[in-house]
């Protein structure tokens, strides 16, 4: 049986949100990003990221140098990025269940790859997609399934986001919310993804459950 799960990378697996708020206000100055309570209003994620990073009045022509620079300041932070709790033994699991595991992120796949080298999770996943735009994944989600010849009934997306809810039904597939990451429950629920979990367990439940119901193959 041909099963594949595609993870998205910064708030799924990666509890990168602190460092990426710290970078975002090191590039921008705006000082909302210094401000405790606006960002605890953010971490309590009320908006989505595109919302997010709208309301700081950032230029539309100026966010491709941000992404590109906040990826090379990212990678002198790597190292000290944690794993979320209980993630890495999902995916132990996932790999012991012969799963395909992907990532589709924003970050960049150098980025990635160090990251999952120095965590021990190399292993568990077949290939990283990264550098996917800052409002969007789908280019990089077409490209995983015609890569790896997979139907999107035989994969499942995992992602922390509405965008990555969004993205992952135009391409007719399963998507599971998680509740750790940027969004908030009640925002994913908006959505309409196919399941939410609020911890590694229940994602690991949950993957196996739509694995079941849907007979992926």
């Amino acid at each position: 049986m041909k099963r594949a799960v595609i993870f998205d990378f910064d708030g799924t697996i990666a509890d990168s949100f602190a460092t990426v708020i710290a970078i975002a206000h090191k590039l921008t100055r705006r000082p909302q990003l210094a401000d405790i309570e606006y960002v605890k209003v953010m971490r309590n994620k009320h908006m989505g990221l595109k919302h997010a990073v709208l309301s700081l009045n950032i230029p539309r022509w100026h966010l491709p140098w941000l992404v590109s620079r906040g990826r090379r300041i990212m990678s002198q932070n790597i190292h000290v990025i944690p794993v979320f709790s209980g993630i890495g033994e999902v995916l132990k699991k996932l790999n012991q269940e012969h799963y395909q595991l992907f990532i589709v992120t924003s970050n960049s796949k150098r980025n990635v790859e160090r990251f999952l080298s120095e965590k021990g999770l190399q292993p568990y996943f077949k290939k990283v997609y990264g550098g996917a735009s800052l409002f969007g994944k789908g280019r990089l989600i077409k490209k995983v399934l015609s890569d790896n010849s997979l139907k999107p009934d035989s994969a499942i997306y995992v992602g922390d986001e509405d965008r990555d809810i969004v993205m992952a039904q135009q391409y007719n597939l399963p998507v599971i919310g998680v509740t750790w990451g940027y969004n908030s429950e009640d925002l994913l629920r908006k959505h309409q993804p196919t399941d939410i979990v609020r911890t590694p367990n229940q994602l690991f439940d949950a993957i196996l459950a739509l694995n079941n119901n849907s007979n992926l193959k």
